[in-house]
């Protein structure tokens, strides 16, 4: 049975960004097909919430690389999934207070 997800309030505000991002400089038509590829993605993860290796195994926190520009941060709680953060890969997570 999958497990359901939630968007942390930074993980929500971080998505709309990139987002937003994305269809300034891409145009709506790339936005919708990587919706489409972050929704299959977030399936996987709601079957197999573990796929992804920890990253931080005192928050345990896991890392799932989206891209190569993006990374997604989510942990496992109790009966969800809590996305915690998206970063870009350049962008240190531990200076950035994930």
């Amino acid at each position: 049975m999958p497990s359901q997800i939630h968007f942390s309030p930074r993980a929500s505000v971080e998505y709309d960004n990139l987002m937003d991002y994305v269809i300034f400089n891409f145009g709506m038509r790339t936005a919708l097909e990587i919706e489409e590829d972050f929704n299959r993605l977030l399936n996987q993860i709601s079957f197999n919430p573990k796929m992804y290796p920890l990253f931080d195994k005192r928050k345990k926190i896991r890392r799932c690389v989206i891209s190569k520009q993006t990374s997604l941060y989510y942990r496992i709680s109790g009966k969800y999934i809590e996305l915690v953060s998206f970063r870009g890969n350049l962008m240190n997570p531990v200076k950035t207070n994930l």
